[in-house]
């Protein structure tokens, strides 16, 4: 179960005139990432301490999506100087938002040595046929390693992490099981796929053949 912010657990008439602090502070609406996050942390402190509640990177996220989706609601609350913040029939429209658990692939990379340790199982009708067979079959672009099956761990050595980047988000289901049908696409992804028909294009047969083999064995590992 996902954890939520102890401010949700608030009263509505209390998280009002929280509101109007951070309104009257210019806390983020929104992604509060975009911005001054340390100033609004620094705020949504001085805030927690008021409550005896100790404030984590969640609790800055909870406020601005608060603010964000109750725009309308809140535009009320802090008008003409705060009037209605005791106005129990509008705090109490205040919709509170509820975190969901994410599951988010990364990608990072670098200049390593590594030994992969794999097995590929082949139809032949003599053993000592079968080394030049998988060759034969891999230079006519019908098999590649990227298919077999890792026997044993990567070994690694003199790793040299030079750069990452964070691709998609998938919302994970109550069973803690990540739903691949959900989710949001890396900027990679869409780049990929706009430029990918024109690329294939310009391809020969036997360089297609090589790519096939490559896309199959990552679809059977999704």
């Amino acid at each position: 179960m996902t954890d939520q912010s102890s401010f949700s657990k608030l009263p509505k008439k209390q998280l009002a005139f929280i509101i109007e602090r951070l309104i009257s502070d210019d806390f983020p609406i929104g992604n509060p990432y975009d911005g001054d996050y340390d100033g609004a942390y620094g705020t949504l402190s001085s805030i927690g301490n008021y409550f005896n509640i100790p404030v984590n990177d969640e609790d800055v996220q909870f406020f601005s999506k608060l603010l964000d989706i109750n725009e309308d609601v809140v535009s009320e609350l802090v008008a003409n100087n705060g009037e209605r913040l005791k106005d129990k029939s509008l705090y109490e429209q205040l919709e509170i938002p509820e975190a969901k658990t994410y599951d988010l692939h990364y990608t990072t990379w670098g200049v390593c040595n590594y030994i992969e340790f794999l097995s590929q199982k082949f139809d032949s009708y003599d053993i000592d046929w079968v080394r030049d067979s998988a060759n034969q079959q891999r230079e006519d672009g019908n098999w590649d390693y990227y298919e077999g099956t890792n026997v044993r761990d990567t070994e690694y050595e003199n790793f040299e992490e030079s750069d990452s980047s964070y691709d998609n988000v998938y919302e994970v289901n109550d069973d803690n099981t990540t739903n691949f049908n959900i989710r949001r696409e890396s900027i990679l992804d869409r780049l990929v796929i706009e430029n990918t028909q024109d690329v294939v294009k310009s391809l020969d047969k036997k360089t297609l053949l090589k790519l096939k083999s490559i896309i199959e064995s990552r679809l059977r590992l999704l």
